[in-house]
């Protein structure tokens, strides 16, 4: 979640993660659907065997059906299962905090002595 010009903002794509290995992307459609208007569904499939990963995506058409979603719908039980949802950031986004944590992590090692006269 991000603060754009003094309101909160979530990207409109949730990542839903636990998924029963028989659900369909029309049935996590449905369940969305719910909440507000959907754009898209993907469930990320296993390139070997063309199983579900139990995992997928959710894009919603506005960043507050989304939150709601992840309000609503985390940790909640389908088909046994409790699915756990979390905003997708950018990928972008992504790649900043993975170089960020990087960089700390170097500069606390105990090898990497400044070298400063």
């Amino acid at each position: 979640m991000q603060n754009v010009r003094g309101r909160w903002r979530m990207a409109t794509k949730v990542r839903v993660e636990n998924l029963p290995s028989d659900i369909t992307e029309e049935r996590l459609k449905d369940i969305f659907s719910q909440i507000g208007d959907v754009q898209s569904v993907t469930i990320k499939m296993d390139l070997l065997t063309g199983r579900p990963k139990g995992y997928g995506f959710v894009e919603m058409s506005l960043d507050v059906d989304a939150y709601r979603a992840v309000n609503i719908l985390d940790g909640t039980t389908f088909k046994d299962k409790r699915i756990h949802l979390k905003e997708e950031k950018p990928l972008i986004e992504r790649a900043k905090e993975v170089l960020t944590q990087i960089a700390t992590r170097d500069e606390e090692s105990p090898g990497n002595k400044s070298r400063t006269p």
